[in-house]
């Protein structure tokens, strides 16, 4: 990797070859090159030899001061001075005439494995052996375009939900339709080249209503709604696969589908239009054996209405069904919830507001009997914290940020929700700048009863300034002697711990979780939308390279438009995210990542009319994995009728047996396989996963 410190930290004293290791002990080589155009600063691309040599001899002095270890160097450049430049003959023909000029160093230009196999064969016993993970600086970018890394991130998740439907599909020997692989790809290719780490133009700041940028970033903003638009009729055809084995008779049925490795319960939206529901009616979802579910309006329209439902044990890898059955009165309107001196609560959770700028003061968590936030801290937890730069974009490149302006919300309004079966709800409101002045900001609270679950749910209408602005959420945590923890794409990071000296240290990408953890308590944190973390209070600007903090704050940095170059210059319009927050005893991975993998993977919900009734089963399950510690990343189809492709990570750093079983308890064959379906074991029942080992399983149906 050739890494560009513009606005980062640069890990490692000098170009550095090492062996990678994963959590689990597989190791790969790696080289971190220096800028991936130095040979273009050098003057390869156009200069001769001459000119060229003083840059040449300077780096390579500066090298043997660093203690570079090898006699041999990789070098990156382009044909041209710039980004992204097409290949040239001129850096061939300065090579030769090197060559021909200078007695030492030689140089040739070469295929980047020439320089590995060479370090290699000669010095692998002398290169360092380092497990820890290389967070990217560069992703702050994400913050750039909160609306279309929201739908990126939706849109990933929610292609884990329909591969497992297929996968069911699957199971339930159903034929897919033809292609469906190639559509797969095509989802993930367009999500790929939305998530690579810049957005457009060179002059996207500079001339933010250029042709140039306004067209850069329509092209690059199209890969997230292509996958997105794709992704939701991928949705629709699993789900009318599906739905043909589906239990059916006199009344609605609504089937719960849970695509994840264990059973799980949870809440899911759905829409039952007025001829299965009519309005106002009231109704009960259950099972076989008469168990109702709970269930709570949300809103309504000439169509039908929104509820929720808290779906109940649904099987791994499988569904349940349960009857809508429709009484003769009317639905009794939800209470609206009491709300005495700022004061709320539930079995589970206290909550005092702070109506001075819009907050949450006091979080108590009845079960630890702890309180959960910070009170010293500037922003209390849910605060909508409103940062400029004050016009000055290029603090930031010179690793500091000194010049700013913070505030939170003024004209606060705390107005009740609904005391529902399922959650009670309120709501906060305020003024700020930066955003519309007759919307402002509406943040809404949910205290969930039937599980110990907290929902923020905010809404906002930016402004297009092009001056820097950006905005954090706050969760200022109080918890002694706490570490912080995150979910990326391969395990779970303990930050500035297991982390490259010099990776990112201001901010981090998420997957599912931020966890705040000792050894007697965890707090969960985790949105779907907004990727972008900072841990320890709001860091921007520190470049701290061993990560260090005094406070176990969090801060979710939702957008920002910082960047002098290659990112968006503003935003503007309605943007909705959420947070998910939850606080156990338990302190272990495991725990933390169903959080928040369950949190962001949705359970499907498929509503079906009354039909002709059959004699399929309520319930199923394709397949269970034992072992709380053993985490699905996914289920699709193989590329071979009648078996299905599962990667499969271990999360607790604990040697784990692993079986797959059906729904009665038999033994699945399967065979460990690599990302494309090589077999690299014989076919078996069973296998042993090491501490934090990931696998791709190939399942026979």
């Amino acid at each position: 990797m050739g890494q560009n410190d513009h606005r980062a930290l640069r890990p490692f004293e000098c170009p550095t070859v090492f062996k990678w290791e994963s959590p689990s002990g597989k190791s790969s080589y790696f080289y971190r090159f220096d800028h991936y155009r130095t040979g273009n600063r050098w003057g390869i691309s156009d200069k001769n030899a001459t000119e060229m040599a003083p840059s040449v001899f300077a780096y390579l002095n500066n090298l043997t001061e660093k203690g570079y270890p090898f006699d041999a160097v990789s070098i990156q450049y382009s044909g041209y001075h710039f980004n992204n430049s097409p290949p040239s003959l001129v850096p061939n023909a300065v090579i030769r005439e090197w060559n021909e000029k200078f007695a030492s160093p030689k140089l040739r230009s070469a295929l980047f494995h020439e320089f590995m196999d060479y370090v290699v064969e000669r010095y692998d016993a002398q290169l360092p052996v380092i497990r820890a993970a290389y967070p990217d600086w560069w992703t702050d970018g994400f913050g750039s375009a909160a609306r279309e890394t929201a739908v990126s991130r939706t849109t990933h998740a929610d292609m884990i939900a329909t591969q497992g439907l297929l996968s069911i599909a699957s199971a339930k020997g159903k034929p897919l339709p033809q292609g469906i692989h190639e559509k797969i790809r095509h989802i993930h290719t367009n999500l790929i080249f939305y998530d690579e780490h810049t957005f457009g133009a060179a002059g996207s700041i500079s001339d933010p209503r250029g042709e140039s940028s306004q067209t850069q970033w329509e092209q690059k903003s199209s890969y997230a709604w292509e996958a997105f638009k794709n992704a939701q009729v991928m949705q629709e055809t699993a789900g009318g696969l599906i739905q043909t084995n589906m239990p059916r008779g006199g009344v609605p049925t609504v089937t719960f589908y849970n695509t994840l490795n264990w059973e799980r319960s949870g809440v899911v939206e759905l829409f039952i239009n007025n001829e299965i529901i009519p309005r106002n009616r009231d109704f009960k979802l259950v099972d076989a054996i008469g168990n109702k579910l709970t269930t709570q309006l949300l809103r309504s329209n000439r169509e039908g209405s929104h509820y929720i439902a808290y779906a109940e044990n649904i099987p791994p890898m499988g569904y349940k069904t349960y009857r809508v059955i429709t009484g003769e009165e009317e639905a009794t309107p939800l209470p609206q919830l009491s709300i005495i001196n700022n004061i709320i609560e539930n079995d589970y959770y206290k909550i005092a507001i702070d109506t001075n700028n819009g907050s949450i003061k006091s979080l108590f968590d009845k079960d630890l009997d702890v309180e959960m936030i910070d009170s010293e801290s500037p922003w209390l937890l849910g605060a909508f914290v409103y940062e400029t730069l004050n016009n000055n974009r290029r603090q930031l490149e010179q690793y500091r940020l000194t010049e700013y302006t913070r505030e939170s919300l003024v004209n606060v309004q705390v107005r009740p929700g609904h005391d529902g079966a399922l959650y009670k709800s309120f709501f906060i409101e305020g003024d700020c700048n930066g955003v519309e002045k007759r919307s402002g900001v509406k943040i809404e609270v949910r205290l969930f009863n039937n599980e110990k679950r907290i929902e923020l749910i905010y809404t906002t209408r930016k402004l297009p300034h092009l001056e820097p602005d950006g905005i954090y959420v706050a969760f200022p945590f109080k918890l002694d002697d706490a570490k912080f923890f995150f979910d990326v794409q391969g395990g779970t990071v303990s930050s500035g711990e297991n982390q490259i000296e010099g990776s990112a240290s201001d901010w981090n990408t998420v997957q599912n979780f931020v966890s705040v953890r000792n050894d007697n308590s965890q707090f969960i944190l985790g949105s779907r939308e907004i990727p972008l973390f900072q841990l320890g209070g709001i860091r921007t600007g520190q470049f701290q390279r061993q990560k260090t903090f005094n406070h176990p704050h969090v801060y979710s940095w939702v957008m920002n438009n910082y960047w002098t170059t290659n990112f968006r210059a503003y935003q503007e319009g309605e943007f909705s995210w959420s947070y998910y927050l939850t606080s156990t005893d338990n302190t272990s991975n495991a725990t933390a990542t169903r959080f928040g993998w369950a949190s962001r993977v949705p359970l499907h919900a498929r509503v079906m009319p009354a039909g002709k009734a059959n004699d399929y089963p309520v319930d199923y399950s394709a397949f269970s994995i034992d072992g709380k510690n053993l985490l699905m990343t996914s289920c699709t189809p193989s590329k071979d009728s009648g078996y299905l492709l599962l990667n499969v990570r271990e999360t607790d750093g604990k040697k784990t047996a692993f079986t797959v079983k059906d729904q009665g308890g038999k033994l699945h064959e399967f065979q460990i396989v690599n990302a494309i379906e090589e077999p690299l074991s014989d076919v078996t029942t069973s296998d042993l996963f090491a501490p934090f080992e990931n696998k791709f399983i190939k399942l026979k149906l």
